[in-house]
């Protein structure tokens, strides 16, 4: 009888944690949390973090970048299923992404109480752009100086294009000698203009391929020395500069306040 009592002991006890012993033997502490499940919105929010190269930035750039994508699609009401692509998928990057994105469950950013388009960027010239640029709704997207940005390695990059290579790019012949670079107040060019042609700062910037369409040309023997400094659209949030701040110990709040007017975090049902 005693040994009848054991096994059927032995047999309640693998039956109840036995799932959770091969969890925490095969991947860990974070294996068995996983085993939460996350509402779909999240698991959508986790899928974009992690196309995207993040792994550089502070644990709470990481819970920035989860309330911008949450905003931005409730505002875009995406309905993608890719909660399965998540499942068994481990790596010390996803534990990040995954804990972002769980402490922040729910947090949106809204602008005087509405969904806007909330722009960012990985890194600026030194100063973000202007919002109005974009039209009068994006007046609540403002001009931030960010002496950050210039520490980072990618701030400036310096290359040379051949006059041949230019013009194949174009397609016709550029000419320098009546060129005209229109700036805006943060030195991004909004124009390019030749006397048979002209083309807007950021379709230029696309032709070319360049890191941002803050950028300077200049003909030399060698050929055109192009100077580029940021990478990105220069609106909104320089990532950079956000990550920066979080390491010198700015909350979130105090980041959205930098580059937008009237920003604040709120949880949805």
């Amino acid at each position: 009888m005693k040994k009848y009592i054991q096994s059927v002991g032995t047999i309640l006890f693998l039956a109840l944690f036995l799932p959770y012993t091969l969890t925490l033997l095969l991947h860990g502490r974070e294996g068995v949390h996983c085993e939460e499940e996350l509402p779909e919105l999240e698991y959508q929010v986790m899928y974009r973090l992690i196309q995207e190269d993040h792994f550089w930035v502070q644990d709470q750039t990481l819970e920035l970048l989860a309330m911008l994508y949450r905003t931005e699609l409730i505002q875009a009401r995406e309905n993608k299923d890719v909660g399965k692509i998540f499942k068994g998928l481990k790596s010390d990057h996803y534990s990040r992404i995954e804990k972002a994105v769980r402490s922040t469950e729910g947090q949106i950013i809204q602008i005087d109480g509405e969904y806007r388009e909330l722009p960012y960027h990985m890194l600026s010239a030194g100063k973000t752009r202007e919002g109005n640029l974009l039209g009068e709704e994006f007046s609540y997207v403002t001009v931030s100086d960010c002496p950050l940005d210039l520490k980072s390695n990618q701030y400036l990059q310096i290359f040379m294009l051949s006059g041949q290579e230019l013009n194949r790019t174009l397609g016709q012949e550029f000419d320098f000698d009546n060129m005209e670079l229109v700036r805006d107040s943060s030195d991004y060019v909004i124009k390019v203009k030749c006397p048979k042609k002209e083309w807007q700062g950021e379709t230029f910037r696309t032709l070319l391929h360049l890191a941002s369409s803050c950028f300077w040309m200049e003909e030399t023997e060698k050929g055109i020395r192009v100077t580029v400094k940021g990478n990105g659209h220069g609106f909104g949030i320089s990532l950079y500069t956000a990550d920066q701040m979080a390491k010198n110990g700015k909350s979130i709040q105090e980041i959205l306040d930098q580059f937008y007017k009237k920003a604040e975090c709120i949880t949805i049902p």
